[in-house]
């Protein structure tokens, strides 16, 4: 490839000189053919002269015939076999002059002819040596007859001049070969150049993109914003447990509305940067879409009725073969979606066999969305109604969600809307593979009770350890704590803790799972959990390698408590054992 477009450059390069290669000749022989028409060969130089002139307007008038700027490349390649071919005559005519005016008997127009050719091979040297062969078509018949008159000379005087004229041409040749590699490799360096700073830009591009997506990622999702929300979420379900008066049960009941709605947003935007640095992966089974879709009715029939919407659900029951975490996420931000922008009419939902797939419709009679803006809907941050980013319409994350969702599992996604008349969304699953065994069903542990174990609680957020012990110490464990990993290494445990539940991020150079590495090694092998506010995938990576389950802040206390229960089942009928 370079070499083609290479060869296509050398071919631009002497079109470009052809001008100053044309004007030299014109100015070139003049004074020659002055110097000889004075010393008697005037009929001579008259006829040269002419000559060179009419070559000249000849080479003019096949230089103006190509546009280099329209020309392909045939006509380009063409234009430079034509022009070795003029320089090939151009140097025949000059050549000729080695013959017409060579006279020994005249030093000094010999002299003033070899002079000639020697400032007219140094001229071409520079115009025409990015094509070698175009150099030497004009060289060697310019230097050869002057060459082979001087070396039929009897006189030593004249075989010497022959033998310089002679290397003088060889030592020019070498230098244009010279000259046509320098800008061969020039012109390789010019295109692998262009090449990498195409490719350059491109990933330059991707880069600071994926920065400016990662900068507001994990600004939405600092550990700092989850420690306190963890902690009120905590303390939220202490203040449930306590207070009965009506009045007080309605602000009660408008926190955790809010804290519901902070909760849900930031677990969309924990969603949005866990697809993006690739640490969800999917678990497909085989299961059956309509019972996902029978799960998600009753909540979603309840808000389009309080909207006076009519909201159906018709699903046949068929397997197929998908991720059904994932997928009941996916649904949920589609019919949140339906829901929010639809003021009158229906939702519906149904499915639709097609072949070796089924087609999931959620459809709408919404405001709809123009046609310019159905692929931005998909972009973070994007809402059509929201211009002023109004918190309370949400923050326009549940459709890229959806779209990413959709990638990670390979399930083709399709929309079609019209404004003012509705939108409806088409999700195709493969169907199930007979080969693939369903998932198992889940074991219920929310019923065990956690009365008289005994855990231990480290962090160092001071209000999440008080926060914590409260709600431990409200589901009947006792509770030992420490907000420091020299505390936690350091104090005697009089009794064996029957859990660990270890912050990741601590103060020194240990982590959460560190700490509990060197628990264990002391106490035994006890039941850890750690709490995290940290999305990294190196993160992830680490508490994986650790063997060591794990759950995000901010923690719902039920979500804790089911952790718990499942963690400490194998004993939780086992008494606390003090340590001699």
């Amino acid at each position: 490839m370079y070499q083609q477009l290479a060869a296509k450059d050398k071919v631009l390069f002497l079109y470009k000189n052809t001008p100053a290669t044309l004007l030299g000749n014109v100015v070139g022989c003049l004074p020659l053919g002055i110097v000889m028409a004075i010393g008697g060969y005037a009929l001579a130089a008259l006829l040269w002269v002419s000559g060179i002139y009419l070559l000249t307007l000849l080479r003019w008038l096949h230089y103006k015939q190509l546009t280099a700027k329209l020309a392909c490349d045939v006509e380009l390649f063409r234009f430079g076999q034509s022009q070795t071919w003029l320089a090939f005559a151009s140097g025949c005519l000059w050549g000729s002059a080695g013959v017409l005016f060579f006279d020994v008997n005249a030093l000094e127009n010999l002299a003033f002819l070899i002079l000639t050719f020697v400032c007219m091979m140094a001229g071409s040297l520079a115009s025409l040596s990015a094509r070698p062969l175009t150099y030497s078509a004009f060289a060697v018949p310019t230097m050869l007859p002057l060459i082979l008159n001087l070396l039929l000379q009897d006189e030593a005087f004249y075989t010497w001049m022959s033998f310089g004229a002679a290397t003088y041409l060889i030592a020019t040749f070498s230098f244009s070969l010279n000259l046509s590699r320098v800008i061969q490799n020039s012109l390789a360096l010019k295109y692998e150049n262009v090449d990498l700073i195409a490719n350059l830009k491109k990933q330059t591009d991707k880069a600071n993109q994926a920065n400016r997506d990662k900068s507001r990622f994990l600004a939405a999702t600092s550990h700092d914003l989850r420690q306190p929300l963890h902690a009120a979420n905590l303390f939220y379900e202490l203040l449930s447990e306590k207070i009965h008066q009506p009045e007080q049960l309605e602000d009660l009941h408008n926190l955790g509305r809010s804290l519901n709605s902070l909760n849900s947003l930031l677990s969309l935007m924990l969603d949005i940067s866990k697809l993006d640095a690739g640490i969800i992966e999917p678990q497909k089974v085989n299961f059956d879409l309509a019972l996902l879709l029978d799960k998600l009715t009753h909540q979603f029939a309840l808000q389009a009725d309080s909207k006076g919407l009519t909201f159906s659900v018709q699903a046949q029951s068929q397997q197929i073969f998908s991720d059904p975490a994932l997928l009941e996420l996916v649904i949920t931000n589609l019919l949140v979606n339906a829901l929010k922008y639809t003021h009158r009419g229906s939702v519906s939902v149904f499915t639709q066999r097609r072949g070796d797939s089924l087609a999931l419709h959620i459809r709408d009679t919404g405001i709809g969305i123009p046609l310019k803006h159905q692929g931005d809907i998909f972009n973070e941050f994007f809402q059509l109604d929201n211009p002023e980013r109004d918190k309370h319409k949400g923050l326009g994350l549940g459709l890229s969600i959806v779209k990413r969702i959709m990638e990670l599992l390979g399930h083709p996604l399709g929309l079609t809307s019209r404004p003012g008349l509705g939108s409806e969304f088409i999700l195709s699953f493969p169907l199930a593979d007979r080969l693939t065994p369903p998932p198992p069903k889940p074991s219920s542990t929310t019923g065990l009770s956690l009365d008289g174990q005994h855990i231990l609680i480290v962090d160092n957020e001071q209000e999440i350890v008080f926060a914590m012990q409260k709600l431990l110490r409200q589901w009947g464990c006792s509770v030992t704590t420490a907000t420091s990993t020299g505390q936690v290494l350091a104090q005697p445990h009089q009794v064996k803790p029957d859990m660990i539940i270890c912050d990741f991020r601590m103060p020194g150079a240990l982590n959460g799972c560190d700490i509990i590495e060197q628990l264990r090694a002391s106490l035994g092998d006890i039941p850890a959990l750690i709490l995290t506010g940290d999305t990294d995938k190196a993160v992830e990576m680490l508490i994986e390698t650790a063997g060591l389950p794990a759950l995000h802040k901010p923690v719902k206390p039920a979500q804790l408590r089911i952790m718990m229960a499942r963690l400490l089942k194998p004993q939780i009928k086992r008494s606390p054992v003090a340590l001699e």
